[in-house]
Protein backbone atom coordinates (compact mmCIF):
# COMPACT_ATOMS: atom_id res chain seq x y z
CA UNK A 1 0.00 0.00 0.00
CA UNK A 2 1.03 3.54 -0.31
CA UNK A 3 1.36 4.10 3.19
CA UNK A 4 3.57 0.91 4.00
CA UNK A 5 5.74 2.22 1.00
CA UNK A 6 6.16 5.25 2.83
CA UNK A 7 7.24 4.41 5.42
CA UNK A 8 9.40 2.25 4.05
CA UNK A 9 10.95 5.05 2.03
CA UNK A 10 11.46 7.31 5.27
CA UNK A 11 13.27 4.06 6.72
CA UNK A 12 15.47 3.72 3.68
CA UNK A 13 16.52 7.64 4.01
CA UNK A 14 17.11 7.41 7.82
CA UNK A 15 19.43 4.47 6.81
CA UNK A 16 21.10 5.97 3.87
CA UNK A 17 21.86 8.97 6.20
CA UNK A 18 23.61 7.10 8.76
CA UNK A 19 25.33 5.19 6.42
CA UNK A 20 26.71 8.11 5.20
CA UNK A 21 27.67 9.57 8.30
CA UNK A 22 29.14 6.55 9.48
CA UNK A 23 31.38 6.19 5.75
CA UNK A 24 29.55 2.51 5.86
CA UNK A 25 29.09 1.61 2.20
CA UNK A 26 28.85 4.92 1.36
CA UNK A 27 30.25 4.63 -2.44
CA UNK A 28 28.16 5.61 -4.98
CA UNK A 29 26.94 2.14 -6.69
CA UNK A 30 25.99 0.75 -3.03
CA UNK A 31 24.02 4.14 -2.25
CA UNK A 32 22.27 4.01 -5.92
CA UNK A 33 21.16 0.14 -5.35
CA UNK A 34 19.62 1.17 -2.18
CA UNK A 35 17.83 4.04 -3.52
CA UNK A 36 16.33 2.74 -5.93
CA UNK A 37 14.45 0.47 -3.40
CA UNK A 38 13.03 3.40 -2.63
CA UNK A 39 10.72 3.60 -5.88
CA UNK A 40 11.10 7.96 -5.85
CA UNK A 41 9.79 8.44 -8.93
CA UNK A 42 6.61 7.33 -6.99
CA UNK A 43 6.49 9.40 -4.13
CA UNK A 44 4.69 13.07 -3.96
CA UNK A 45 4.89 13.69 -0.12
CA UNK A 46 6.75 17.07 -0.64
CA UNK A 47 8.34 16.71 3.29
CA UNK A 48 9.93 13.29 1.64
CA UNK A 49 10.93 14.13 -1.39
CA UNK A 50 12.88 17.20 0.45
CA UNK A 51 14.60 15.20 2.81
CA UNK A 52 15.44 12.33 -0.36
CA UNK A 53 16.73 15.32 -2.05
CA UNK A 54 18.44 16.64 0.37
CA UNK A 55 20.39 13.40 0.88
CA UNK A 56 20.97 13.45 -2.83
CA UNK A 57 22.49 16.86 -2.33
CA UNK A 58 25.20 15.51 0.12
CA UNK A 59 26.29 12.56 -1.80
CA UNK A 60 26.71 14.92 -5.23
CA UNK A 61 28.70 16.99 -2.68
CA UNK A 62 30.91 14.52 -1.62
CA UNK A 63 31.31 13.09 -5.43
CA UNK A 64 32.62 17.04 -6.33
CA UNK A 65 34.72 16.95 -2.93
CA UNK A 66 36.41 13.41 -4.10
CA UNK A 67 36.39 14.69 -7.65
CA UNK A 68 38.45 17.64 -6.47
CA UNK A 69 40.89 16.00 -4.05
CA UNK A 70 41.81 12.99 -6.94
CA UNK A 71 44.97 13.05 -8.48
CA UNK A 72 44.87 12.86 -12.00
CA UNK A 73 48.75 11.63 -12.12
CA UNK A 74 47.35 9.09 -9.97
CA UNK A 75 48.82 5.54 -12.15
CA UNK A 76 44.87 4.42 -12.28
CA UNK A 77 43.68 7.85 -13.13
CA UNK A 78 42.49 6.56 -16.44
CA UNK A 79 40.09 3.79 -14.21
CA UNK A 80 39.35 6.24 -11.96
CA UNK A 81 38.06 8.93 -14.25
CA UNK A 82 35.73 6.24 -15.89
CA UNK A 83 34.36 5.32 -12.66
CA UNK A 84 34.18 8.91 -11.31
CA UNK A 85 31.84 9.85 -14.62
CA UNK A 86 29.54 6.28 -14.00
CA UNK A 87 29.39 7.52 -10.28
CA UNK A 88 28.04 10.68 -11.45
CA UNK A 89 25.55 9.40 -14.06
CA UNK A 90 24.49 7.35 -11.80
CA UNK A 91 24.14 10.14 -8.68
CA UNK A 92 22.55 12.20 -11.31
CA UNK A 93 19.74 9.42 -12.05
CA UNK A 94 18.60 9.74 -8.31
CA UNK A 95 17.93 13.56 -8.75
CA UNK A 96 15.94 12.63 -11.71
CA UNK A 97 13.37 10.42 -10.22
CA UNK A 98 12.55 12.91 -7.50
CA UNK A 99 9.62 14.79 -8.33
CA UNK A 100 11.48 17.96 -7.03
CA UNK A 101 9.07 20.64 -9.06
CA UNK A 102 7.39 20.30 -6.36
CA UNK A 103 10.23 21.63 -3.76
CA UNK A 104 10.22 25.08 -3.28
CA UNK A 105 13.15 27.02 -5.67
CA UNK A 106 14.82 27.84 -2.25
CA UNK A 107 16.08 24.05 -1.97
CA UNK A 108 17.49 24.51 -5.49
CA UNK A 109 19.43 27.25 -4.92
CA UNK A 110 23.16 25.18 -3.72
CA UNK A 111 25.87 24.47 -5.27
CA UNK A 112 25.55 21.04 -4.90
CA UNK A 113 22.61 20.56 -6.97
CA UNK A 114 23.60 19.84 -10.52
CA UNK A 115 23.09 22.23 -12.93
CA UNK A 116 21.70 20.10 -15.84
CA UNK A 117 18.85 19.28 -13.31
CA UNK A 118 18.35 22.78 -13.02
CA UNK A 119 18.39 23.27 -17.14
CA UNK A 120 16.12 20.61 -17.13
CA UNK A 121 13.74 22.28 -14.88
CA UNK A 122 13.50 25.25 -16.38
CA UNK A 123 13.38 23.99 -19.96
CA UNK A 124 11.14 21.61 -18.93
CA UNK A 125 9.30 24.64 -17.66
CA UNK A 126 9.61 26.66 -20.59
CA UNK A 127 8.36 23.52 -22.74
CA UNK A 128 4.71 23.20 -20.91
CA UNK A 129 4.62 27.30 -20.50
CA UNK A 130 4.70 27.05 -24.44
CA UNK A 131 2.22 24.06 -24.54
CA UNK A 132 0.10 26.23 -22.67
CA UNK A 133 0.40 28.97 -24.18
CA UNK A 134 -0.47 27.27 -27.60
CA UNK A 135 -3.33 25.40 -26.09
CA UNK A 136 -4.62 29.19 -25.43
CA UNK A 137 -3.60 30.23 -28.90
CA UNK A 138 -5.67 27.36 -30.37
CA UNK A 139 -8.47 27.97 -27.87
CA UNK A 140 -8.79 31.57 -28.59
CA UNK A 141 -8.41 31.05 -32.41
CA UNK A 142 -11.65 28.35 -32.08
CA UNK A 143 -14.03 30.97 -29.85
CA UNK A 144 -13.67 33.49 -32.16
CA UNK A 145 -14.86 31.28 -35.09
CA UNK A 146 -17.76 30.29 -32.57
CA UNK A 147 -17.95 34.06 -32.17
CA UNK A 148 -18.04 34.87 -35.82
CA UNK A 149 -20.31 31.74 -36.60
CA UNK A 150 -22.47 33.43 -33.63
CA UNK A 151 -22.69 36.86 -35.10
CA UNK A 152 -23.87 34.99 -38.21
CA UNK A 153 -26.67 33.35 -37.04
CA UNK A 154 -27.82 36.93 -34.78
CA UNK A 155 -27.69 38.50 -38.50
CA UNK A 156 -29.69 35.90 -39.75
CA UNK A 157 -31.91 35.78 -37.10
CA UNK A 158 -32.18 39.39 -37.11
CA UNK A 159 -32.82 39.94 -41.10
CA UNK A 160 -35.85 37.08 -40.57
CA UNK A 161 -36.87 39.78 -37.75
CA UNK A 162 -37.13 42.20 -39.77
CA UNK A 163 -39.14 40.53 -42.42
CA UNK A 164 -42.00 38.60 -39.76
CA UNK A 165 -41.87 42.56 -38.54
CA UNK A 166 -43.13 44.64 -41.98
CA UNK A 167 -45.38 41.09 -42.39
CA UNK A 168 -46.58 41.69 -38.92
CA UNK A 169 -47.05 45.25 -39.81
CA UNK A 170 -48.98 44.58 -43.30
CA UNK A 171 -51.18 42.56 -42.08
CA UNK A 172 -52.20 44.72 -39.48
CA UNK A 173 -52.86 47.32 -41.41
CA UNK A 174 -54.75 44.79 -43.70
CA UNK A 175 -56.83 43.82 -40.73
CA UNK A 176 -57.27 47.47 -39.66
CA UNK A 177 -58.48 48.15 -43.28
CA UNK A 178 -61.03 45.21 -43.00
CA UNK A 179 -62.27 46.17 -39.60
CA UNK A 180 -63.35 50.20 -41.34
CA UNK A 181 -64.79 48.66 -43.80
CA UNK A 182 -66.97 46.22 -41.71
CA UNK A 183 -67.74 49.64 -39.66
CA UNK A 184 -68.82 51.08 -42.37
CA UNK A 185 -71.01 48.62 -43.53
CA UNK A 186 -73.14 48.43 -40.32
Amino acid sequence: SEEAMHLARKVLLRGLVRRQHAGVESDAASVVRLWELGRWPDCHDTPLISEAFHFARTCWKAHIAGKAAARWSDPGAEQLSAQRVADEEALFGMFTQLEFWRLPPSELLSPWVPSQLLACKVAERCKELDEQRQRLVESNDNNLREINRLRQIVSQLFAKLEVVDSRSLHSMQKQREVVDTLQLLY
